[in-house]
């Protein structure tokens, strides 16, 4: 790579809309702005109020913008939501290269053979992922370029989605003046950045809990096999315990987030109660005076309780999609957890109770930069973006589309040809 490029991603989350500004050279990605902004207009990733999400993705992207010291044109964004589905699909073509070497416009070809698939005119392909390469065959090729054959096949996962919610979303973004290169599914965009080679290639599923869904993907071989979203999040934990301490949403929130920071056994042990004498903080209480509920502590197996049974509720459907997808006792790497609420204390030991599998809260890694504060499983999904962004430009930098409008610059993906179809 000649110079550094200077490439932008977004995330548009239930809970919370970030965008991350970076500089990608041939050996890093180096973070150089950052803003999270609370998702609003947005509801389990789907838009719910153009005007309202229009407001808070300018608003990150100015700061954004202020924060790397360079202008955003184009960006690359994630997309979720329960209308959010994938297939697997096959594509042949012969080769038409020079004495028969495949060249890479042959997988080009062969990758827009998979994407004739039929689909109901309000879905659009999302991606199109290469699993496998079938060289007159010769199977488990991953890359086929260069090689000598006259028949050239792909085994593809194609990740597709409601066309009314994907329209929307590029709207939204491109009423604040940016364009949309292309979508990349959160899931996805969430394993590139905390799974490992090795997890992928024996068989894992990444689930990222974000506040309204849960992105499921399931990777086999190396490869995305199946991938799908469950309206169900952070949020309704919240609603819960609402509920169950009659509070208000914004207390119960921080009660959960106050639960769940290590240092809650570490919380403040007196207090002033309401005739103005200081108490103790009982054992096993989590003190919430500073709270509007009418109580100063409140015993934290109760809280634990509330959590708990709303997560083995969520990890029991999500278990129903494994045996759907054909994957039930073939996921020896077991399961990721990553996302905002993966961060709840106690959520591994759940999850394994459910699952039967060894589980792990999956951390985005190998960055540099900037990152203190989104270092964390709740930004897995930006961070990912911008690694499948800055993969792409290091093994294709000859089909690489600069932008000559801005100094943003985008991916032209050669496996996403819908950019433009979407903006109004």
């Amino acid at each position: 790579m000649a110079k550094d490029k200077i490439i932008a991603a977004l995330d548009i989350g239930s809970s919370k809309m970030s965008c991350a500004v970076a500089s990608v050279d041939d050996s890093k990605i180096s973070v150089i702005g950052t803003y999270t902004h609370k998702s609003v207009g947005v509801k389990n990733g789907v838009v719910n109020s153009i005007d309202r999400a229009v407001n808070a993705i300018n608003e990150t992207f100015s700061k954004s913008e202020m924060m790397s010291g360079h202008p955003i044109s184009f960006v690359v964004s994630s997309i979720s939501g329960a209308h959010i589905e994938s297939l697997n699909s096959k594509g042949v073509v012969a080769v038409a290269g020079f004495e028969s070497e495949i060249s890479p416009s042959d997988v080009v070809r062969v990758n827009e053979a998979a994407r004739a698939i039929s689909l109901p005119s309000s879905r659009e392909i999302i991606e199109v992922i290469p699993r496998e390469y079938v060289v007159d065959k010769q199977r488990g090729i991953y890359d086929p370029t260069g090689m000598i054959g006259v028949r050239l096949e792909v085994e593809a996962n194609i990740i597709h989605g409601s066309t009314t919610a994907l329209r929307n979303l590029s709207k939204c973004i491109t009423q604040v003046g940016v364009d949309v290169d292309s979508f990349i599914y959160s899931g996805r965009a969430s394993a590139e950045a905390v799974l490992t080679d090795t997890e992928k290639e024996l068989g894992t599923m990444l689930i990222d809990i974000g506040g309204g869904t849960m992105d499921m993907i399931i990777y086999a071989g190396g490869r995305p096999a199946f991938s799908a979203v469950i309206p169900i999040g952070g949020q309704d934990i919240t609603n819960d315990l609402a509920i169950g301490l009659r509070a208000s949403l914004e207390d119960a929130e921080r009660i959960k987030i106050k639960l769940s920071k290590e240092e809650s056994l570490a919380e403040k042990n007196i207090f002033i109660d309401k005739d103005g004498k200081e108490s103790k903080v009982p054992k096993g209480e989590l003190y919430v005076g500073d709270m509007n509920i009418g109580m100063e502590t409140v015993p934290k197996n109760v809280l634990n309780d509330i959590i708990s049974r709303r997560l083995e509720e969520s990890f029991k459907f999500v278990q129903l999609y494994i045996k759907k997808a054909g994957y039930d006792k073939k996921l020896p790497a077991g399961i990721v957890l990553t996302g905002g609420t993966a961060q709840i204390k106690g959520i591994e030991k759940i999850a394994e109770h459910i699952f039967k599998l060894p589980v792990r809260i999956g951390y985005p890694s190998r960055l540099a930069g900037i990152v203190d504060q989104i270092q964390s499983p709740a930004y897995s999904t930006t961070i990912g973006v911008l690694k499948i962004m800055a993969d792409f430009m290091r093994s294709d930098e000859n089909r690489y589309l600069e932008r000559k409008s801005g100094n943003i610059t985008g991916i032209g993906s050669k496996v996403i040809s819908f950019i433009k179809s979407f903006l109004p």
